[in-house]
């Protein structure tokens, strides 16, 4: 018997916790089957830390492809919502308002939006006043009770949202969405030789599919898992460069 450590952070309501904890199990039964040992370790992390902050420090195992209407196979957006009840109609009609927004290194909080208001900036700024919340959840929060005039939220937690816990989203309406950009990747630590990759990506995408088979998979929700590697999420700084051209280095 082998340990592997294993968590899924990146979407971790309570109300997915079953899902969450079968997902776990099949992929440790697989991951055993296939012959994994030592310290091989499967998360999730967000795809902009980990070509900034934490690059060098994971290797990409796959992207989950979502069964939620979030646009392309392994792809998510920046939702960009305010109040449900405010006259805002276009993006400029946000300028000097307060933006919240969950994390600094966020991709669809922070970079995603930062991107899309670049163009609007004006000597670096756009909105009069920022303020960090810790998660997308209470960046809706901080939408619907009027502490901020709007947030970029992550395409997938919204779908999440609206399927599990709708109350969390009736106090907010979608304005725009950002670009489409790769969904955060499942990692282990680096280094990692190709063959244990190998050996995570088809333990995971066939948990995945014991999950979908099984009966107890109410609120699953990743249809299954696509190649990926630590250049597809490279782009990313891409976007980070072309906001700094239009002279806005940072959402503010």
């Amino acid at each position: 018997m082998i340990a592997l450590p294993v968590a899924f952070p990146m979407y971790d309501l309570p109300e997915l916790e079953s899902a969450h904890e079968l997902l776990r199990d099949r992929f440790l039964a697989r991951a055993r089957t296939g012959g994994l040992s030592g310290d091989a370790a499967l998360t999730q992390i967000c795809g902009y830390p980990l070509v900034t902050s934490l690059a060098g420090a994971y290797a990409v195992v796959g992207a989950p492809v979502y069964d939620l209407p979030v646009g392309r196979p392994a792809t998510h957006r920046g939702l960009v919502v305010v109040g449900a009840d405010s006259a805002y109609a276009t993006l400029e009609d946000l300028r000097g308002t307060r933006f919240a927004f969950n994390g600094a290194d966020s991709n669809t909080g922070v970079n995603l939006p930062r991107r899309l208001f670049a163009p609007l900036s004006r000597d670096g700024r756009f909105f009069g006043d920022t303020i960090e919340t810790g998660s997308h959840i209470a960046s809706l929060a901080a939408v619907t009770v009027g502490d901020a005039a709007a947030a970029s939220i992550d395409s997938v937690t919204f779908a999440l949202l609206a399927g599990n816990r709708p109350t969390a989203l009736s106090g907010v309406r979608v304005l725009t969405r950002t670009a489409p950009s790769p969904t955060p990747p499942f990692v282990t630590p680096a280094p990692a030789d190709q063959a244990t990759i190998e050996r995570l990506f088809d333990a995971l995408g066939a948990a995945v599919e014991d999950v979908r088979n099984a009966r107890r998979q109410e609120g699953f929700y990743i249809a299954s898992i696509a190649r990926a590697t630590s250049a597809d999420y490279v782009p990313l700084t891409q976007l980070e460069r072309e906001a700094a051209a239009f002279g806005y280095e940072r959402l503010a």
